[in-house]
């Protein structure tokens, strides 16, 4: 029968590191370390390839960051459509306005593509005067540039 020795420091030196791991370092934000420099955003559209690439080379939401972006147009796995993918042509991947401004014309463009209209939600979100309302209506506004497309 063998034994086996388990350092303890080599141990919590791993656990202290899964940690951080998972909540992340102080000095960055989730978003921040969600979003490394030079990452692709990508959509799935339900459209033919041809479709997509009119968009994109017209006057669509993209069109108007022609020069800040770099755009791929590809038929989607498993023939579900056409994937359409950009990342900002900056070095140091855009600021976090940039990426946002990315995000809001790729689900312009996917909405448009889609539905033949930006689709939006019923507007206001909340006539509450209050603190509570004002909160509401500023995430409402800032939601469109975030999270998954």
């Amino acid at each position: 029968m063998s034994r086996v020795v388990v350092d303890p420091t080599n141990w919590a030196d791993r656990a202290v590191g899964a940690v951080r791991g998972l909540v992340g370092s102080a000095g960055q934000t989730p978003r921040e370390q969600a979003a490394p420099p030079g990452r692709w955003l990508a959509v799935t559209i339900y459209r033919q390839i041809d479709d997509v690439q009119t968009q994109v080379d017209g006057s669509g939401p993209l069109s108007r960051m022609r020069g800040e972006i770099e755009l791929t147009v590809r038929p989607a796995p498993g023939d579900k459509g056409t994937e359409l993918a950009v990342r900002p042509t900056a070095p140091d991947g855009g600021s976090a306005d940039l990426r946002r401004s990315l995000r809001a014309a790729l689900r312009e463009t996917k909405s448009i593509l889609e539905c033949g209209e930006v689709v939006e939600p019923s507007r206001p979100g909340s006539s509450h005067p209050g603190p509570a309302g004002q909160v509401l209506r500023a995430v409402t506004r800032r939601a469109w540039g975030e999270g998954r497309l």
